[in-house]
């Protein structure tokens, strides 16, 4: 019974020390410029929302809401792992129709969407009902025509096709902005036209390791690069951007990794 005990003393120990060092609700803001403004050129207010796992009414999705709406992005993209319970779907209505009205928003699934049991054509219907396109191996223009959106099926759970993806738009020379929630995925990316210099992809799914202690990060779920587990990616594709995400998976807790929401401004 003594050692039950001391057990139990332990655990609630740890836990309340973890608790103490908890960053779940300290979302940073980080800002990136890509490209350089040029004459006729056009410039894109970009805001990513990563790794929700949507729990309503929760103090770092009120704050992500406050900031995207004063951020008055051109495009919100949200990038996988957003409702991962089917009995949210309630509290996420209420989060999407709080988006900026005049803001283009895409999605795109991760694998906790399947894990949830969510049917993709129900989820675009969802999504749609809220003014959310769902890019599943599709793509759509954005920025007035200039740009093509590739969103990309998960690496884990679906059935990431990029020909399929680009067939929409098969003699398109110009920026591309990729989509995918797995980092993996940016490796089984095809090389594009050599003449097609603005593109640029974001990603999430790490949570940027979500339990950092003594510099140790675990491995996410799935075959993930050691270097492209957050930050800037560059590999011999294109320029890619992991965002820890907002959320938390499994532990209710960020420690050495807090929840971020990364505003980009591109120029091309």
């Amino acid at each position: 019974m003594k050692r039950i005990l001391a057990i139990l003393a332990l655990l609630t120990v740890s836990f309340l020390w973890l608790r103490h060092l908890d960053e779940s609700r300290d979302l940073q803001v980080t800002r990136h410029t890509v490209g350089q403004k040029r004459p006729g050129g056009v410039g894109l207010r970009i805001a990513q929302i990563s790794d929700l796992h949507m729990v309503g009414g929760d103090p770092v999705e009120e704050e992500t809401l406050r900031v995207v709406r004063a951020e008055d992005p051109d495009l919100v993209v949200l990038t996988g792992d957003i409702l991962t319970h089917k009995d949210r779907e309630v509290v996420m209505e209420d989060f999407l129709q709080r988006l900026p009205a005049r803001a283009q928003k895409l999605a795109i699934p991760g694998n906790w969407e399947y894990w949830a049991g969510l049917d993709m054509r129900k989820l675009r219907r969802f999504y749609a009902r809220h003014g959310v396109t769902l890019l599943v191996n599709d793509a759509v223009l954005a920025a007035g025509g200039r740009l093509v959106v590739v969103g990309v099926d998960d690496f884990i759970r679906g059935e990431p096709d990029w020909e399929r993806a680009m067939a929409w738009f098969p003699d398109w020379s110009g920026p591309v902005l990729t989509l995918l929630h797995n980092p993996v995925g940016v490796d089984q990316l095809p090389v594009l036209e050599p003449g097609m210099p603005d593109r640029l992809a974001l990603a999430g799914h790490t949570h940027g390791g979500q339990i950092v202690l003594f510099g140790h990060m675990p491995k996410p779920t799935g075959p993930v690069d050691v270097t492209c587990r957050f930050g800037w990616c560059q590999n011999k594709h294109v320029p890619m951007y992991v965002s820890r995400g907002i959320g938390t998976s499994v532990l209710p807790l960020r420690i050495g990794a807090r929840p971020e929401l990364p505003i980009f401004e591109w120029f091309f």
